[in-house]
């Protein structure tokens, strides 16, 4: 049973997966605590953020998504240690067909810019490294040593610790149903335990994000079902088998035991909701496996599931001040990205909230108000 909530605290923070979690951790370790994450679930990681498909990969186009993609792995591997029990550095493998040789390299340069070890490798020399890719069909790769898998649960276990040394308590089985509202200004949360007072509201709550505070006109992010999917036991040696992304066809698999874990990169719209599973996802893996990597075609599947990725209109996540509600921040639209940027959210969520300045990203990129939204 929950202890009644307080009456007042600095920041109530609401969701507990990577976006609220890391931001607690951030301003922890900056000294701003005390605080509230406030979780509507059980338990905290409930949805997206414990279902993933664990990825710590920074080759992405997108320059503000590879900012905080490289700025997180850079503290997962602080906080690992080289211990490997938090980041497995299993490699990064995305492959393309011939055309894309050009973007890769542009991406390569990018990347070294961003102090990151990356290098193109042609199809001939990523399957001498990794024969199982002898049944993918690709002409070019660039490969990313660094990149790797992350112990999820570790990671958010990591952030809630670090969140509740420095002043933050969780509260699970606590749903917010609205916001204080004085003068015009969020003053704190209407939940199913109680009021309680803040200076600032933070929506940390995934699919349900931009709703909080803006019933009538909520932030346009949308969410979007994917599965992934687990084989049974492969007849092939998975040791040192990188992460591989086939980027043109839009699907992606990792070792997983001894079988792979497979994603089709399918998205269909959704409403907020834990969301089951669709059997055209599996034939959608099937359709994508039979046209790029016949070797992997006939895998048996023992296992799948399904979660939400949200996003806002150009993708980006949503992290600053609400530009409609003073009290109100949001930390979301992290789409498929969170775990693998979480370390950086926090850090700029943070940074935003203090009034800290920061020099390493441009901010106006992620903030909410550019999507124009009106409450």
């Amino acid at each position: 049973m929950n202890a009644p909530l307080p009456a007042s605290t600095r920041w109530v923070i609401v969701g507990a997966g990577f976006a609220g979690t890391a931001t607690a951790w951030a301003l922890a370790r900056a000294g701003l605590g005390p605080g509230l994450i406030l979780e509507r679930e059980p338990t905290w990681g409930a949805h997206a953020s414990g279902k993933n498909a664990a990825l710590a990969k920074v080759s992405e186009a997108d320059p503000i998504i590879r900012a905080l993609a490289v700025r997180s792995l850079e503290s997962f591997r602080k906080i690992d240690g080289g211990t490997g029990h938090l980041l497995e550095p299993t490699g990064g493998l995305t492959v393309a067909r011939g055309d894309a040789a050009d973007e890769f390299a542009s991406l390569r340069d990018a990347l070294r810019a961003a102090g990151q070890r990356a290098e193109l490798v042609d199809a001939a020399r990523a399957r001498a490294r990794t024969p199982l890719l002898a049944g993918v069909a690709f002409d070019v790769g660039i490969w990313v040593p660094e990149e790797g898998v992350v112990d999820i649960h570790a990671l958010l276990g990591h952030y809630l610790r670090g969140a509740r040394d420095g002043g933050f308590s969780v509260v699970t089985d606590c749903e917010v149903e609205g916001l204080l509202l004085e003068g015009g200004r969020v003053a704190g949360a209407r939940t199913a335990l109680g009021d309680v007072r803040a200076d600032l509201v933070v929506d940390a709550t995934g699919a349900w994000a931009g709703r909080l505070g803006r019933e009538t006109r909520p932030l346009p992010l949308q969410p979007v079902r994917r599965h992934l999917f687990v084989s049974a036991a492969v007849d092939a040696d998975l040791r040192g088998l990188p992460f591989t992304w086939v980027e043109d066809a839009g699907f992606y698999f990792r070792r997983e035991g001894d079988g792979l874990l497979l994603s089709p990169c399918d998205e269909t719209p959704s409403r907020p909701c834990s969301p089951t599973t669709d059997p055209a996802a599996a034939e959608l893996l099937a359709e994508k496996l039979a046209a790029r990597a016949p070797g992997l075609a006939d895998l048996a599947i023992r296992r799948a599931w399904a979660c939400l990725r949200t996003f806002a209109p150009d993708r980006r996540p949503l992290i600053g001040a609400d530009p409609d509600r003073p009290g109100l921040f949001h930390v979301s639209g992290l789409g498929g990205f969170g775990m693998m940027t979480s370390a950086a959210v926090g850090e700029l969520a943070a940074a935003l909230i203090a009034d800290r300045a920061v020099d390493w990203i441009e901010t106006a990129a992620l903030a909410p108000g550019r999507l124009g939204a009106r409450v």
